[in-house]
């Protein structure tokens, strides 16, 4: 019987102490905060050809017809909450920087923001692509790219081609609660 009880407590433990060890993945983080206000969470419903001034090669067509679905989450914080946007900071900081994401580049992008791009897989063959963007204390996003053997070259080229007006023009013309978020006014 003191066997049976000392297996179980064994058992317990070590289910509670595997759980602490979890880490929170980038797809939890992203249904965590669909319920907070704070953030904005889409699936951008548009065309990534509409991302692109230039001409794509047949590689890069190739690529974009790879991807599957494009998953965006934002966080603007309002004056009353930076301690909450350095918060959030570290936490998707902490996601992003586990092995299972690797880093391909880093880039600036808009006026005074930068980015990293990471992704999942292996280099021959992603499934997924994270474009990282901080925009200093005005924010930050994360753009999640899905999708089976998308060639890492090619995104990388594609997300060098991304004209960030036309990127700007989309986001406005599909989500106008958003359309404040890249100008220096902060609506609340």
């Amino acid at each position: 019987m003191k066997k049976i009880s000392l297996l179980w407590i064994l058992l317990i433990l070590g289910m509670v102490t595997s759980s602490c060890n979890k880490r929170v993945s980038l797809q939890s983080y992203y249904v965590d905060k669909m319920e907070d206000a704070s953030f904005l969470v889409v699936n951008v419903p548009f065309k990534l050809e509409s991302f692109f001034k230039q001409n794509l090669s047949e590689d890069e067509q190739l690529t974009v017809s790879s991807i599957d679905k494009l998953n965006l989450l934002l966080f603007r914080p309002k004056e009353d909450q930076i301690e909450k946007y350095q918060k959030e900071l570290v936490v998707i900081s902490e996601i992003l920087d586990q092995e299972r994401y690797q880093h391909l580049m880093n880039f600036r992008a808009f006026e005074k923001a930068e980015g990293t791009f990471l992704f999942e897989g292996t280099t021959q063959a992603i499934e997924e692509g994270i474009i990282f963007l901080k925009m200093g204390e005005k924010g930050f996003g994360v753009l999640r790219i899905l999708g089976s053997d998308i060639n890492p070259a090619s995104l990388v080229t594609l997300v060098k081609k991304v004209d960030p007006n036309l990127f700007k023009q989309q986001l406005k013309f599909s989500f106008g609660s958003i359309e404040g978020l890249f100008s220096d006014e902060k609506k609340d």
